[in-house]
């Protein structure tokens, strides 16, 4: 009877609970390296990957991301266990957080990742465990630190040239125009040529938009041409100085129909007269 017992408690641990990690003698770190973003990403037999990614403008993640063990809705553990040579089994929590039904990728970000990923330094190695829709208990995710310190200076090397600005910061720009004319003043150089450097960069940018205006200062029949001007001043200086491809930049030119401000005055007339530009992905 006892070693029926034994034998029955045997058989529900291996049922209840489940643990994922690279093998040793097969563990490959792939780092993606560009302008826009870095990766350092381990393949995990049987769950997905994990690792470490950043995107410019946006702060460092230690991610999990399975292809085939959903979460429930309860908990997700992220933990640093020791380091293999410390024969303990201690870890601390680095934090917990709730899942949704149906989540793929857990993720912490910002002084969690950095912590992780000093620490992977020395040895430790990132742990979560949650409660997947495939097992009625604990699944148990390990990355490992074989080949690690091998492919992180590929990867610290990327973080360090990632590009300064973000889509975000900046797929909107307005310039300014002096009076009755359409030629570029140094702040507006300066502010364009930050436009063209991220549009160099980004593959993902399908189009520039232009958008021209004037005040309603002068005769209508003037202020026609001079939308439209200054709105060729900034494609020819994409084309021109950056080789941006003509066939990526709309031009619309709207000139004194869509005032940013009133036209009864100095200060809201030099509002007015501007170009906006957006960037589309």
């Amino acid at each position: 009877m006892l070693k029926l017992i034994i034998a029955s408690l045997l058989f529900t641990s291996s049922v209840y609970a489940e643990e994922f990690q690279a093998p040793v003698t097969d563990t490959n770190w792939h780092v993606i390296e560009s302008p826009l973003e870095c990766s350092l990403m381990q393949t995990i037999p049987s769950f997905g990957q994990a690792g470490f990614y950043r995107r410019n403008g946006q702060s460092l993640q230690l991610k999990f991301v399975t292809d085939s063990l959903p979460a429930q809705k309860k908990d997700v553990h992220f933990e640093m266990s020791a380091a293999p040579w410390q024969n303990t089994d201690q870890f601390d929590t680095l934090v917990t957080l709730p899942t949704t039904s149906g989540q793929r990728e857990f993720i912490v970000d910002g002084v969690l990742a950095q912590q992780a990923l000093s620490k992977m330094q020395d040895g430790r190695f990132p742990i979560i465990r949650y409660h997947s829709q495939s097992y009625n208990g604990e699944t148990t995710v390990k990355l490992s630190t074989v080949k690690f310190n091998d492919s992180l200076p590929a990867f610290q090397q990327c973080l360090s040239n990632l590009y300064p600005d973000s889509f975000d910061e900046i797929k909107k720009l307005t310039v300014y125009f002096e009076s009755e004319k359409a030629n570029l003043d140094k702040a507006s150089i300066n502010a364009l040529t930050r436009v063209a450097d991220y549009v160099k960069v980004d593959d993902c940018v399908s189009q520039i938009i232009i958008t021209s205006h004037t005040d309603s200062f002068g005769r209508k029949r003037l202020n026609v041409p001079l939308s439209e001007a200054r709105a060729k001043t900034i494609r020819d200086f994409f084309v021109s100085k950056y080789e941006i491809p003509a066939e990526k930049i709309v031009m619309r030119s709207f000139v004194d129909h869509d005032p940013a401000a009133t036209n009864k005055t100095a200060k809201g007339r030099a509002y007015n007269r501007r170009a906006e530009i957006e960037l589309v992905r």
